[in-house]
């Protein structure tokens, strides 16, 4: 008979809109705050947007190595002087070594001697403008070898 009472006692005392579930967790001591609200998810809709671009720009410009997957292409200003003596401008992007040289020798018309047994190890990213002697005398600060233009 109580729980028949009790529904009644509900019933009759039930107005809608009444009951604030804010309330209710304030008289219990608890401070109760929705985590969410139309503002922080837009802010991160707009995180995960971002991130997902920046990911996409970094994976497609070929900020990568070759074992992460970009690709590698070193670029050249290719020239028809052939004097090592020549101002030149000469562009690799993660190059081995191996074809740096070919590179040099192509551009400046350079023959290098001296390369290490392990010349695919080495790597260089390099933007120069200047002669084939300073280049080299760059790529053994850089690299730490003693490459020299052959005579």
């Amino acid at each position: 008979m109580k729980e028949v009472n009790n529904i009644e006692f509900v019933a009759r005392h039930y107005q809608p809109g009444k009951f604030s579930s804010k309330k209710a967790w304030l008289r219990l001591g608890l401070w109760h705050e929705k985590w969410w609200s139309p503002a922080k998810v837009a802010a991160c809709v707009a995180i995960t947007i971002g991130l997902t671009a920046t990911a996409a720009y970094v994976v497609n410009t070929g900020y990568f190595t070759k074992e992460y997957g970009a690709s590698e292409q070193p670029a050249v200003e290719q020239s028809t002087d052939s004097n090592p003596m020549t101002v030149k401008v000469i562009d690799f992007d993660n190059a081995p070594l191996p074809t740096v040289l070919a590179e040099i020798k192509g551009t400046y018309g350079a023959d290098v001697e001296n390369i290490p047994a392990n010349a695919e190890n080495y790597r260089l990213t390099l933007l120069y403008e200047g002669t084939a002697a300073d280049l080299i005398e760059t790529i053994n600060e850089i690299l730490g070898t003693d490459l020299i233009i052959a005579e």
